[in-house]
């Protein structure tokens, strides 16, 4: 499976030393949502396998971004990744598709804000009021049935909900045999105010 992860160039350079890269979450600025990065890891485990040691959390990449299927355009990756003067690697690779979960990135914005996926208003009137009438214990496992949701690739644009246009991959670690091709590029984006 073709896809395209953006990294910090320091990504790129341990790869070609060490011969693969694995997420270490403890750098990452989604600390605050490790639950549901935690639930995610659960469904991976489900869906392509156990990671191999020492392995926790996985890498992301993209299978399609703004409703295409190609490489990024650094033009305005540029403006999307990290603060001006930053340098990353956008790595296109090839990732069997037996390690590989795809998932739909604007339904799983929806669960960090640990929102329930639904395809229109009035769904998702009833699931929420479903979900209030239940005991904690049931909350979570209806919450856990609704999310699956993520993986179900479909494209559905009716002013509710927008599906299918941007699909994420993960896998739990990317290889340097992983690499097809590399760009460079440096960050654009101004550091804003309340970081400096």
């Amino acid at each position: 499976m073709i896809l395209w992860t953006i990294q910090p160039i320091e990504v790129y350079k341990l790869i070609q030393e060490k011969g693969v890269y694995r997420c270490d979450f403890e750098k990452s600025v989604f600390n605050d949502f490790r639950d549901k990065y935690d639930w995610l890891v659960r469904k991976m485990k489900s869906k392509i396998g156990n990671p191999p040691e020492g392995v926790s959390y996985p890498v992301w990449a993209w299978y399609m971004k703004n409703g295409v299927r190609k490489k990024p355009d650094l033009r305005s990756e540029r403006w999307n990744n990290g603060c001006k003067g930053e340098r990353f690697a956008c790595m296109e690779i090839d990732v069997s598709d037996d390690r590989v979960v795809i998932s739909d990135f604007d339904e799983w914005c929806l669960i960090l804000l640990n929102g329930l996926l639904s395809n229109s208003e009035e769904e998702g009137i009833k699931l929420e009021n479903e979900y209030n009438s239940l005991s904690e214990k049931n909350k979570k496992a209806f919450i856990d049935k609704n999310w699956e949701r993520v993986f179900e690739i479909v494209n559905l644009n009716n002013g509710w909900t927008l599906r299918g246009y941007m699909i994420q991959a993960t896998f739990w670690e990317l290889r340097k045999e992983d690499i097809r091709s590399v760009r460079f590029f440096t960050s654009a984006v101004t550091k804003p105010d309340y970081l400096t």
